[in-house]
């Protein structure tokens, strides 16, 4: 599957959305132009929280952990 190009224009992201299998209405691609301020305010504020001592990747991934067995 190849990966979607930036484009602000909703309607050519509808079309490239269905040459990749993808379904996703008109609406919601005009809605997430909005959705990027959003996300990239988000990861900015990640980025300063406070992580010294801390592992990263240990607070934001989840990681498995196997149960004992009685």
């Amino acid at each position: 599957m190849s990966l979607l190009p930036k484009s602000t224009d909703p309607q050519k992201f509808v079309d490239r959305a269905k040459e990749n299998r993808l379904e996703i209405s008109l609406t919601d691609a005009e809605d997430l132009g909005e959705f990027l301020t959003s996300v990239d305010s988000t990861y900015a504020a990640i980025r300063e929280i406070e992580t010294s001592g801390f592992e990263p990747a240990a607070i934001f991934v989840p990681t498995a952990s196997k149960r004992e067995v009685d």
